[in-house]
């Protein structure tokens, strides 16, 4: 099944869900929503929304909101990671300023 852009921005918002379901291993959540994901596709998926949470940390670690405005960040992301349009960008730009706040960053 090919990563198009609609199913790695959802795929992130899964990755990083909050809750009972992050205790449900990644590869299974992911699975579970998008059947036609080979192992092959997952080992090629997984390295991606790894790469998102590093760049949500290192935009975190600058402050989020407390120190750069939305489109700032929202351009950061879709700079780093441009499949990031929907799910995906809400769940990252959330986690920015989560963890901009939740670590003192802010």
């Amino acid at each position: 099944m090919p990563l198009t852009t609609k199913i790695l921005d959802a795929a992130y918002a899964i990755y990083e869900e909050f809750g009972p379901q992050r205790r449900i291993p990644r590869r299974r959540r992911l699975k579970r929503k998008f059947p036609a994901l080979t192992d092959a596709d997952l080992d090629e998926l997984l390295p991606q929304m790894d790469a998102v949470t590093e760049t949500v940390w290192k935009l975190a670690e600058r402050g989020g909101m407390s120190k750069m405005d939305k489109e700032a960040i929202t351009a950061a992301l879709q700079a780093a990671h441009p499949f990031l349009k929907d799910a995906g960008l809400t769940r990252a730009f959330f986690l920015v300023n989560y963890y901009a706040w939740h670590e003192g960053y802010g």
